[in-house]
């Protein structure tokens, strides 16, 4: 389902951050008998998701009112799951969703076909084919923008030390020893997403997939993740903390990209969302100094250990509002126009899209054989679960095969309570 919406432009590369033009006032002038009212969307918050929000909150205008409430990861999925699974209308017409919260809401049964709505307006706003994601025939989101965590480092001092870009982790790991010892500043070389929960559980489903780790086992839902790949991925992240500040447990993307801003760190994983930042004057003291390429394999040899995402528009089936009109404002904010006036703040799926630098990442990361997010529908009950208990791993508090199996437990039996296992 999701391999056509990636294959179009993740072979992308460069260019700088552009101001954004103002608001277009003549947008939202054509909708087609759009019914008075307030429509409320919900979405996360990074670069390219903030301009969306102006866009679609641009369409208010005479008794129409749209609200984008941008609300961090992972406090965004946990409200739109919520909104969407509510007994009565959702409090949310509309989500922006990556496809791991697409996942969760289309295996509940939770989002309507807009189907109908792509066939009424397809010409209207140029909606190509590579942007609808289908599931038996039916759209049920509309892609717009493509992700992945790629390695961001620090050109300047790698030249200046003669050290070569990561091609493993290991390889990483020797690059920070290295800058740790001769470059004045640079106390904690490696910055990465180790925010306890879903970052940190994230990192562990990359470096897992590195080892070549399978979550379940083969035709089922059974848990097999803790395992020699599982305990190697635990153990490769704990490695990694003699090179990151002590409060690696909160480092989720703001903070890990602040630290990259600031130049107190030199590389790490990071999302290609957040590359634009780099260049940003007004925020960052590195300004064309951070360079992006594919996200290091575990294993010399080894496939890129991280995986390719998109980003897209869902509606609720306990819509509450009127959908057409609903539709309308979705798609006024994914037109052409917001694609050429935030060309650079992502790799949008879009074909009137720019390639610019900061997309090298993820072009990178896929040529090395970065798979695709796991789309399993209890995936997410053992993504939860492991993102509980790795702090205790890189505290000492558990070993990794002890912490492993207690989740291997937990998840079973979520799993089980949802009617995955018997």
């Amino acid at each position: 389902m999701t391999s056509r919406i990636l294959r179009r432009s993740l072979l992308a590369t460069a260019v700088l951050l552009a101001t954004l033009p103002g608001l277009s006032n003549a947008r939202c002038n054509t909708l087609s008998n759009a019914k008075p009212g307030q429509i409320n969307i919900i979405g996360n918050t990074f670069p390219a998701l903030d301009h969306i929000a102006k866009e679609m909150e641009s369409c208010t205008q005479g008794g129409l009112k749209v609200q984008y409430k941008l609300v961090p990861s992972p406090q965004n999925e946990n409200e739109t799951l919520q909104a969407f699974g509510s007994s009565g209308k959702s409090a949310f017409d509309a989500a922006v969703v990556s496809m791991g919260t697409f996942t969760k809401l289309q295996s509940a049964g939770q989002l309507q076909s807009m189907t109908d709505l792509v066939n009424k307006y397809k010409a209207k706003y140029k909606i190509e084919d590579n942007m609808l994601v289908k599931v038996n025939g039916e759209v049920m989101a509309i892609a717009f923008m493509q992700n992945a965590q790629n390695l961001f480092y620090r050109k300047d001092l790698f030249d200046k030390h003669g050290i070569k870009v990561p091609a493993t982790y290991a390889d990483m790991m020797a690059a920070a020893k290295t800058l740790k010892e001769k470059e004045p500043g640079i106390e904690f070389p490696i910055a990465q997403t180790f925010a306890k929960g879903w970052d940190s559980a994230t990192e562990f489903t990359n470096i897992f997939a590195g080892y070549g780790g399978r979550f379940f086992k083969a035709g089922s839902a059974a848990p097999d993740f803790s395992s020699d790949a599982g305990v190697k991925a635990l153990e490769t992240m704990k490695a990694m903390t003699a090179y990151m500040t002590p409060n690696y447990l909160a480092s989720g993307s703001d903070d890990v990209m602040n630290q990259y801003q600031q130049g107190k760190a030199a590389m790490g994983v990071l999302w290609a969302s957040r590359a634009s930042r780099m260049d940003d004057p007004a925020a960052s003291k590195i300004v064309g100094k951070m360079e992006f390429t594919a996200a290091p394999a575990v294993m010399a040899g080894g496939k890129s250990a991280t995986h390719l995402w998109w980003d897209g528009v869902v509606m609720p089936k306990n819509l509450g509002g009127d959908r057409d009109t609903v539709f309308q404002v979705l798609m006024e904010a994914l037109d052409e126009e917001t694609t050429a006036k935030g060309n650079d703040l992502t790799i949008w799926v879009r074909s009137s899209y720019k390639p610019t630098r900061f997309a090298t990442g993820v072009a990178a990361s896929a040529n090395a054989g970065a798979p695709q997010w796991p789309s399993e529908p209890y995936f997410g009950l053992a993504h939860g679960e492991i993102g509980k208990i790795i702090p205790d791993v890189m505290t000492g508090a558990m070993t990794p095969k002890a912490a492993l199996d207690a989740a291997a437990v937990a998840y079973a039996k979520a799993a089980a309570e949802k009617g995955f296992l018997k």
